[in-house]
């Protein structure tokens, strides 16, 4: 482990140089932003590249140049001040995700250059984790609710997607950075290559990080370092108006849960992922037929794996009355299970009479899971009355597979009107083809066999929306859209341990389903920019785990102070309005800007109605920037506050409260050299030491910190 640069010391060091540098730039002019927003391309909403200004849907874009500022240890962090999106680990300080617009994580879409990154493994509130090196990314493009029937519909809360750099301007460019961050004691180090020779088009990346335990107010927190690196190719080729591309990428991390155990509930807790290794080999074919109707083909396809280690120990003492006098149990649970996707999409675009542009295509997809699990559980008393130990292993193969087809047409009936409707049609396969169990327990070992079970769904969704940009510098819309996620493999067959706990599949689960409603308005005028929207959603058969009493699902278990046994099933609802705001103003020295969300959301299960979700009703950011153009370099600065109010969450066993937080910041970027080719970022974060949890995060936030980033760009 690298030594450690002492709180105090680095901030004091840094702060000078900072006050230096502005106070000889003073006398410089403003600049302005090199790429405006409203003329962005964006690809999500329509699956060929549009404004962001003509985008029928809410979408927001992490542009390339946010990505060279970050300073974050977690690419989730880069995307937390969108309006909407929030943060979740899960007690995973290595596996950030996000939620959007209030729902879970395993709800949000991901996608990586459109092919979908999918994880069988998931719970009702689990996904993979966004597991892509931010080294090879050109931009993300999140798209807030399920408006892209194009990119799949296999979402509620909206779909994130990832694109990569596929090529540059000149034969070979690049950037080489590092970042060290004081919350962690911990180094990032990334380099990445590009350009374009000829026909011939390239990209080479690659990262490290080696993250140390959160530095907090109250001190380092135990379990909560992580290590994750990555490698990825882009090999392209056009001829005449063809192209062709290969991708290959890889992205691994090792973490482990971070547990508080206040009331020593626990004589031992442990999570941990010593692996989780995601692989992916994508093939891309474009071709311009620049035909009377028929314009373009877009076909590609991939192989992706997925492979996760999963280590779990618990270990409670429990009192009993006599003669037993108390109860040892402790669980352990080892898992590894392999998750193997392919996949493939046929798309064409078309433009028709009377001002029409219809998108065609067809998608495929497969996933096919094989879990290998060891367990081990012992029973022992204080008098030795009861002493059992009992070990388990088991082995299960598991399927799914979709086939859809969807459309998207925008019309431009009138003068300055717009009406886009889009359809995808699914047709979903599940199946149990293998699961084997052996139990071992006082010397007699009883074998198992789960007989083959299949689950099959198919489902049309649907999509519309209505622009109008008859007003100068304003763009109105109106959407509905809806939403559809349909349950795992893991939900529909496998059982589950984890954290002491057993978890039992349902084979006869329903898909999840949704209803959403947008208003939305973009306005770019008088130095303004401004794009907010009201939504409105309705969700039902949410698939949560109840507790057993002896369902056929549990093998007859009850969930009982011994242990605890739950099952899958469709049991709740949800309701969600919300109003997103994001606006800033370039007319002055300093440029203010503000980003936030208001929501509300009520939560119904079997047995609750409820409104305190544990959805906080306002986060955002506000602050402003400045930007100086000097003889010899940029320097860029950022004073924000970011900001959540209290949250009350009603939906579990017991009520959890999160205080209302806020904290100050500073980012300062500076680009200087030829082309700007250096760059230092320094942020320095929660600058009043603010003691704090969010609302989606189980790990206390880092307390002050800084964090210092160099690149070279070639």
């Amino acid at each position: 482990m690298l030594h450690t640069i002492t709180r105090g010391s680095f901030v004091l060091s840094a702060l000078p140089l900072f006050i230096a540098g502005a106070v000889s730039a003073a006398p410089a002019s403003t600049a302005q932003n090199k790429t405006s927003k409203e003329d962005m391309l964006v690809v999500t909403a329509n699956r060929s590249e549009s404004s962001l200004w003509e985008s029928p849907a809410t979408i927001q874009v992490i542009d390339q140049q946010t990505l060279k500022n970050s300073t974050s240890t977690s690419i989730a962090d880069d995307l937390q001040d969108i309006p909407g999106v929030e943060v979740t680990d899960n007690a995973l300080a290595g596996r950030k995700q996000i939620r959007i617009r209030g729902e879970a994580s395993s709800r949000v879409l991901i996608l990586i250059d459109g092919q979908e990154v999918t994880y069988q493994r998931a719970g009702q509130n689990y996904g993979g984790g966004l597991l892509i090196d931010e080294s090879s990314l050109e931009r993300i493009e999140v798209v807030k609710g399920p408006y892209s029937v194009l990119y799949g519909s296999q979402a509620i809360g909206g779909v994130v997607n990832f694109i990569t750099k596929k090529s540059g301007v000149k034969p070979i460019a690049g950037t080489v950075k590092a970042v060290y961050n004081s919350a962690t004691a911990g180094w990032e180090e990334s380099a990445a290559a590009w350009g374009s020779v000829g026909q011939f088009d390239y990209r080479i990346n690659g990262s490290y990080s080696d993250q140390g335990d959160r530095d907090t107010p109250d001190g380092r927190l135990p379990n909560t370092h992580f290590r994750n690196n990555g490698q990825g190719l882009w090999l392209g080729y056009n001829f005449g108006n063809q192209h062709i591309g290969l991708s290959l990428d890889r992205y691994e991390l090792a973490t482990q849960t971070y547990f508080d155990d206040p009331d020593s509930q626990y004589d031992a807790f442990s999570v941990r992922i010593p692996n989780l290794t995601r692989e992916k080999v994508g093939l891309f074919y474009d071709i311009d037929v620049d035909g009377d109707y028929l314009k373009k083909i877009h076909l590609d396809a991939y192989e992706q794996t997925i492979d996760r280690q999963f280590e779990n120990q618990v270990a409670t003492t429990q009192p009993i009355p006599f003669p037993i006098r108390s109860l040892t149990v402790r669980n352990q649970t080892n898992t590894h299970d392999k998750q193997y996707t392919q996949g493939v999409t046929l798309q064409s675009n078309f433009t028709l009479p009377a001002n029409n542009a219809l998108v065609l295509g067809t998608q495929y997809k497969r996933d096919k899971v094989s879990q290998t699990s060891d367990g081990f559980t012992s029973q022992k008393s204080l008098t030795g009355i009861v002493n059992t130990e009992t070990r388990t292993n088991a082995y299960n193969e598991s399927e799914q597979s979709n086939t859809s087809l969807f459309a998207q047409n925008d019309w431009g009936f009138a003068d300055n009107w717009t009406w886009t409707v889009g359809a995808r049609q699914y047709w979903l396969s599940s199946k149990l083809t293998r699961g084997d169990a052996q139990s071992t327990s006082r010397g007699i070992t009883t074998d198992t066999s789960l007989p083959e079970q299949s689950a099959h769904d198919n489902e049309l969704v649907t999509s519309t929306s209505l622009r109008y940009a008859g007003f100068d510098n304003v763009e109105l819309r109106a959407a509905f859209a809806q939403g559809y996620v349909f349950p795992t493999l893991s939900q529909l067959f496998m059982q589950t341990a984890a954290g002491g706990g057993t978890t039992y599949g349902n084979p006869d689960l329903q898909a999840e389903h949704s209803n959403n409603y947008e208003l939305g308005a973009r306005y770019n005028g008088n130095l303004w920019m401004v794009d907010g929207a009201v939504y409105y959603s309705e969700a039902k058969d949410y698939i949560a785990s109840l507790a057993c009493t002896g369902q056929a699902q549990c093998n007859g278990n009850t969930t009982s102070s011994r242990g605890g046994y739950y099952y899958y099933n469709n049991i709740d609802r949800a309701k969600t309005w919300g109003m997103e705001l994001s606006a800033e103003y370039n007319g002055w020295a300093v440029s203010p800007y503000l980003s936030g969300n208001l929501i509300r959301r009520q939560y119904e299960g079997p047995t609750l109605k409820t409104t305190n979700t544990g959805e906080p009703s306002a986060t955002g950011r506000v602050g402003v920037k400045h930007t100086l153009m000097l003889n010899v370099a940029n320097v860029t600065s950022d004073v924000y506050i970011r900001a959540a109010s209290s949250a009350k969450d009603d939906t579990g066993s017991k009520e959890i409260r999160t205080p209302g937080w806020a904290t100050l910041n500073l980012a300062v970027n500076t680009e200087f050299g030829a082309n700007d080719q250096y760059q230092v970022n320094l942020a320095l974060n929660n600058l009043t030491d603010k003691r704090y949890r969010t609302a989606h995060e189980s790990i206390p936030a880092a307390g002050l910190n800084a964090a210092v980033g160099f690149a070279w760009n070639f």
